[in-house]
């Protein structure tokens, strides 16, 4: 069984923020703290195959640029996670190589390519 991504007080646990913390930044390319455009569309290409649209609008973006924070991308996932679709979560983690101890045992490399994780 999984474990649980957030508490009781609807906060994320801190394995899960880590993790989400984490794979935001596999995405930051440029260290920057935000995923410019470049970046949350690689994100969002390898993680539902897809491209994201308006993603900005209701989420924490540097004013000058768009780009998506860290905090927003946690607040995406919160978002997501508490509106009762913690599956859909769940699907992104694996994805992005953790297990249901929210271990990470797989990494992708720049092509998505998954090999064995360095961390175990």
């Amino acid at each position: 069984m999984p474990v649980d991504l957030i508490q009781d007080d609807m906060e994320f646990t801190p394995e899960c923020e880590a993790a989400l913390v984490e794979i935001f930044s596999r995405y930051d390319k440029d260290n920057d703290g935000a995923l410019n455009n470049e970046e949350i569309q690689a994100f969002a290409k390898y993680t539902n195959e897809a491209e994201l649209e308006e993603i900005r609008d209701n989420l924490d973006c540097r004013e000058e640029d768009g780009a998506l924070l860290k905090g927003g991308f946690l607040q995406l996932y919160s978002l997501q996670t508490n509106a009762g679709d913690e599956e859909e979560t769940w699907k992104d983690l694996k994805k992005h190589g953790y297990d249901d101890s929210l271990q990470l045992v797989k990494e992708a490399d720049d092509d998505g390519d998954e090999k064995e994780s360095s961390k175990q």
